[in-house]
């Protein structure tokens, strides 16, 4: 690389330092507490039944999640107890690559990543993006506007390696993942 280059180099990162490109983190931080709390109502939801019969029953506490860009700050942990088996859902936080979110559900038999992706992507396979550069030649970013106005976010759980595929969070993957991880049913 040449020195030329290099004084490229260095000024389009300036460029990328004093661009729009700059993230909001206190919005940022105020989604993702959104979409944790909306998460937490459609697993709430699906077992309100059985909440309502006594045989589950849900606890929320309050746990403090550290992130850089972010700092400290509190956020939800649900607890989902039945018969003598304790199902955690742990926010894990949103600054991520490839996820807006993730949280870790775990029992006695292993935990679950349940991650905010866009809702076009299929599995992890779908975030690689490979381009090539020419050598000599200075990395660009895309000049085709913000690609996040446009995503529609969505949890999904994520399938074992090395899969990895996304499966939505609805009711009937809700009851195979709480069985999965209270007995090592699949």
């Amino acid at each position: 690389m040449t020195k030329k280059e290099f004084d490229l180099f260095l000024s389009a990162k300036e460029k990328d330092l004093k661009g729009d490109t700059k993230i909001d983190w206190v919005d940022r931080k105020k989604q993702w507490l959104e979409y944790l709390n909306a998460l937490y109502e459609v697993i709430g939801g699906c077992l309100i039944d059985f909440q309502q019969t006594g045989k589950i029953n849900i606890k929320k506490d309050s746990i403090e999640i550290i992130e850089e860009n972010i700092g400290s700050y509190p956020a939800d942990r649900m607890t989902i107890e039945f018969a003598d088996e304790k199902i955690t859902l742990q926010p894990i936080g949103t600054n991520l690559i490839g996820a807006r979110g993730r949280v870790d559900m775990s029992g006695k038999y292993g935990s679950v990543k349940i991650v905010l992706v866009d809702s076009r992507m299929k599995g992890i396979r779908d975030q690689i993006r490979i381009s090539t550069v020419e050598r000599n030649s200075v990395p660009q970013k895309e000049i085709d506007g913000n690609p996040e106005e446009f995503v529609k976010w969505e949890w999904r759980f994520v399938s074992a390696p090395p899969a990895s595929l996304y499966q939505p969070v609805n009711e009937e993957t809700i009851y195979s993942v709480i069985m999965e991880l209270s007995n090592g049913y699949k």
